[in-house]
């Protein structure tokens, strides 16, 4: 989480002109992202050529009160996309709304970056990126230990919770493969967890930020041998500066 300094004013241009040089409009949301209490504007713009794939994406924020433009550019390696969107919404709890990025990049798990950024008082922060927030789903330790009988065990070390999934359906998938005609494993067998979860921005309580639902896809014995997915929440603490599971548990969707 690191304050973007890479981020700059510049004066306003005819964004009418874009396209002539491969550079297109790809979303635009309207929100106060400043803390002034007038609206701003939020675009998204990104380099596009014969495909349908944008690269080196950036946001562009129209102050609404004085009519200044800032440019946030995003990470390089994490800036392309086939179908980029905008949410504007207070995960910090500050009197403004945020810009939360969303980057689809495809790919057999569905690869999407995500980033969320605040631009309080006109600077830019970005406080969550693709990778740190790899690193806080990381954290938790998970382990999925495939057992005896078609049961497949889906614990975290770190908050010393299980659940234990019924695989039975897959039958005809896993016997003489994964199990004997007995039920028992044919040798110790571990599955695994999709490293980058789908993140959504979600709000128990209206009066409260909003928070973040992450999805992580459990697998079996591959990438396309889906299980489950396991579900966590995050709050951002300003104090901490960092991401923090709220509630301290994690649940388990078939």
């Amino acid at each position: 989480m690191n304050s973007n300094s890479e981020f700059y004013f510049e004066s306003n241009k005819n964004h009418n002109n874009y396209e002539l040089q491969n550079i297109y409009l790809i979303d635009r949301m309207f929100g106060d992202v400043n803390g002034d209490n007038i609206p701003d504007t939020v675009s998204m713009i990104g380099k596009k050529k014969e495909n349908p794939f944008y690269e080196d994406i950036e946001i562009i924020v129209l102050d609404g009160a004085i009519m200044n433009q800032y440019v946030i550019p995003l990470y390089h390696n994490y800036s392309m996309s086939y179908s980029p969107w905008l949410f504007l919404g207070s995960f910090s709890g500050f009197n403004a709304e945020d810009i939360m990025v969303s980057l689809p990049v495809g790919g057999s798990g569905a690869l999407t970056y995500y980033y969320v950024i605040s631009f309080l008082n006109n600077n830019a922060n970005i406080i969550l990126d693709p990778e740190l927030f790899m690193a806080f789903a990381n954290s938790l330790e998970f382990e999925i230990i495939y057992m005896d009988h078609y049961k497949v065990l889906v614990k975290s070390k770190k908050l010393n919770q299980s659940y234990i999934i019924d695989i039975s359906d897959k039958k005809d998938v896993y016997e003489k493969n994964v199990y004997n005609e007995n039920g028992e494993l044919i040798k110790p067998l571990n599955g695994f967890v999709i490293d980058q979860p789908h993140l959504y921005p979600i709000k128990f309580d209206g009066n409260l930020p909003y928070k973040l639902e992450a999805r992580q896809e459990i697998a079996g014995t591959s990438h396309a041998d889906r299980l489950g997915y396991i579900i966590t929440y995050w709050k951002y603490s300003v104090q901490g500066n960092s991401w923090v599971l709220d509630p301290e548990l994690f649940f388990l969707m078939i």
